[in-house]
């Protein structure tokens, strides 16, 4: 296995400008690092301090956890431009160039600047991309690979472009759907703690001043109610941060995630978005790589990568086993069972007249259609359910709180 090492570096930039930061390399020695660093950046190395090693295994845990995805809009822009200025005839270095004048976003900005030097030094964009893994897809990476081979660059780049921006919308209309249950459920979480900490003390007071004889069940609310405002105030905090940090580490574990994933696909309304918004990027990952001329077997190894739900990876991964044991792709898709008949008919149909990537482009369409449809039906069936939680905990509180104060009115009016 590689050591890697993190190192502070102190460099000059091409454009002549002193620059320091830390950087993650997959190198242990000074003089491999200090190489690693001139092909990546093109820059003059002026000082180099290696970190302890068990620095580089605390930042491999906590990086993902801080680490910002970069919007897939902007970086759609960035290599959809790019296409288009190679396609005009403009040289790669001053392509680049041109497009960070332009870059907004200080992160991507900088990524232009930094895959330029490390272009202008003799790398490839592709191995240049390579060292922004953590935020360029596998799929964009293979496609440039494979643009530069071709001579197509200027093909695959546009095409990766509209590839990214296809997936953003898959993500926004994703995102849409939990919007409205999060906010309406915020909302009601709000109000009970108003309730818990304004309202329901006032009204016990008040019921303990008039020395009023209250039912057994409101008395026993009371007392849940009591405890449970002693409980915020001494180590609720503690816990909630305590739970945080437990559920962080066991999100990372991947038995965990599958298991979590598996229940949210098993549930009904969840289980609708999940199905709906992976058959929509499998099947548009699929066309996108096959169209590209990948092979199928690296097709479906770059997609188990990209797939982000634990579930459908597993899927995946025993589907690609299958196929590289010579078994058809439609055959395995039928039997891991996650597959719609249609999606497998249409997959077989391709395999048997050679037109698989167009079945799959047409599959991709048609998922992101009925997506689209999903999430706004969600909306339409989650807001009576919402409106039946808020509405029992309104019952709840007349029954258990309204209607004693209702009968001491009533006595001291008689």
């Amino acid at each position: 296995m590689m050591d890697s090492r993190i190192f502070w570096v102190r460099y000059m930039n091409p454009a002549g400008g002193i620059r320091q930061r830390l950087a993650l390399l997959g190198a242990g020695d000074y003089a491999t690092a200090q190489l690693l660093l001139e092909q990546q950046t093109g820059a003059i190395i002026m000082r180099l301090w290696r970190a302890p090693a068990w620095l580089a295994s605390v930042w491999r845990f906590v990086a993902p956890l801080l680490r910002r995805q970069w919007p897939y809009d902007q970086l759609a822009e960035f290599f959809h431009n790019l296409g288009i200025m190679l396609k005009s005839g403009l040289p790669i270095d001053g392509a680049l160039q041109e497009l960070a004048k332009d870059i907004e976003h200080r992160d991507i900005r900088r990524f232009a600047l930094e895959v330029h030097a490390s272009v202008v030094a003799g790398n490839a964009l592709s191995a240049s991309l390579a060292q922004h893994a953590h935020q360029i897809p596998v799929a964009v990476r293979a496609l440039v690979g494979i643009g530069e081979l071709s001579g197509g660059l200027d093909r695959t780049l546009i095409e990766s472009g509209q590839h990214l921006k296809r997936v953003q919308r898959i993500r926004q209309d994703v995102g849409k759907a939990l919007i409205y249950p999060l906010f309406a459920f915020g909302t009601i979480i709000g109000v009970v703690v108003f309730w818990i900490y304004f309202v329901l003390p006032e009204l016990a007071r008040m019921f303990a001043q008039m020395g009023a004889k209250l039912p057994s069940y409101t008395l026993a609310t009371m007392h849940a109610i009591q405890g449970l405002r002693n409980f915020m105030q001494g180590g609720f905090w503690f816990s909630a941060a305590a739970l945080v940090v437990v559920l962080a580490l066991l999100l990372r574990s991947a038995r965990v995630r599958y298991q979590i994933f598996y229940l949210l696909y098993r549930l009904p309304i969840s289980g609708l978005l999940i199905k709906s918004s992976s058959l929509a990027f499998i099947t548009e990952y699929m066309a996108l790589l096959i169209r590209a001329g990948i092979p199928l077997n690296d097709s479906l190894k770059i997609l188990t990568a990209n797939v982000r739900n634990p579930f459908y990876a597993r899927k995946l991964e025993s589907i690609r086993d299958g196929v590289n044991r010579g078994n058809a792709l439609s055959i395995e898709m039928t039997r891991s069972g996650v597959f719609p008949a249609m999606v497998t008919r249409l997959v077989s149909v391709g395999e048997q007249t050679g037109t698989l990537e167009n079945q799959l482009q047409i599959l991709a369409d048609d998922y992101r259609q009925r997506l689209e449809h999903v999430i706004s039906s969600l909306g339409e069936i989650l807001k009576p359910a919402l409106i039946l939680v808020a509405g029992g905990f309104f019952i709840l509180v007349v029954v258990v709180f309204l209607l004693p104060v209702y009968q001491l009115i009533s006595q001291v009016m008689k």
